[in-house]
C-alpha cells in the first residue's frame, strides 16, 4: 500500500506559461521528498498545457484541465483531493527556495498546536533579479487588515482548512484576507523566520 504524502502543494494556473516550468520545477527540486503536486489549469489560452505535459506522468503528480473556474474554486478542488496532512498553494509565476517545504513542515510537525506557517519572499523582477525583501513578521486578526496575509506559499493543516470550510468561492481572486481572518479566529499561525519564496513582479 502506498503511503500518503505528508505534504500537498499544488499550483494554479491561468496563462502563466513564461513562469510555470520553473514554478513546478522549484517543487520537485524540493529537499523534501514526501509530497504530491497537483498542477490546475484554469482554462489557459497559452502554452501552459504542453509544459504541464511534460510531468504529468510523474508519480507523484496530478494534473487537472480545466474551463477557468476562478481561483477560489480552484483551491477548493485542490483541497477536496489533496492527501497530504499539510497543503499549500504556490502560484504559477511563483518559486521556492529548495528547503522551504522541509523547514514548514518540520515546524508544524514539531509545534502541533499551530494552524498554518508562513514564510517570508524574495521579490523579484522577470529576469529573477532579487529587487526586495518582503518580510513578513508577526500577523494577527489586528494587523492583517493593514498587513494582509497571502494565500499562497502559506503552509495550512490540511483538515483545520477543511473544518472551516475552505474557501469562499464567491471571491474570484486575492484568496488571502478572507481565508486568514476566519482561519485566525480559531488556531494559532507563525513566521517562519528566512526567505522560502520568491515572488515575480509582473510591472
Amino acid at each position: 500500500m502506498k503511503e500518503n504524502p505528508l505534504v500537498t502543494v499544488y499550483i494554479t494556473n491561468h496563462n502563466y506559461g513564461r513562469f510555470i516550468d520553473e514554478s513546478i520545477k522549484s517543487v520537485l527540486n524540493q529537499s523534501f521528498k514526501k509530497l504530491e503536486l497537483i498542477i490546475i489549469d484554469d482554462g489557459s489560452k497559452d502554452n501552459s498545457k504542453k509544459i504541464i505535459n511534460k510531468y504529468a506522468n510523474l508519480s507523484n503528480v496530478i494534473t487537472i484541465f480545466q474551463k477557468r473556474k476562478g481561483l477560489a474554486t480552484s483551491n477548493n478542488i485542490a483541497l477536496k483531493i489533496a492527501k497530504g496532512k499539510y497543503i499549500m498553494r504556490l502560484d504559477a509565476d511563483d518559486y521556492l527556495d529548495n528547503y522551504a517545504i522541509q523547514i514548514m513542515s518540520e515546524y508544524l510537525e514539531k509545534n502541533s498546536n499551530y494552524g498554518l506557517v508562513y514564510p517570508d519572499f524574495y521579490l523579484v523582477d522577470l529576469n529573477g533579479n532579487i529587487i526586495n525583501i518582503i518580510r513578513n513578521n508577526k500577523i494577527d486578526k489586528n494587523s492583517t487588515l493593514t498587513n494582509p496575509a497571502n494565500g499562497a506559499c502559506t503552509m495550512f493543516r490540511t483538515e483545520f482548512l477543511k473544518e472551516i470550510g475552505g474557501y469562499n468561492e464567491r471571491y474570484t481572486c486575492q484568496d488571502g484576507l478572507d481565508i486568514w481572518l476566519r482561519y485566525i479566529k480559531k488556531y494559532k499561525v507563525s513566521n517562519i523566520e528566512g526567505i522560502q519564496a520568491k515572488w515575480t513582479k509582473l510591472e
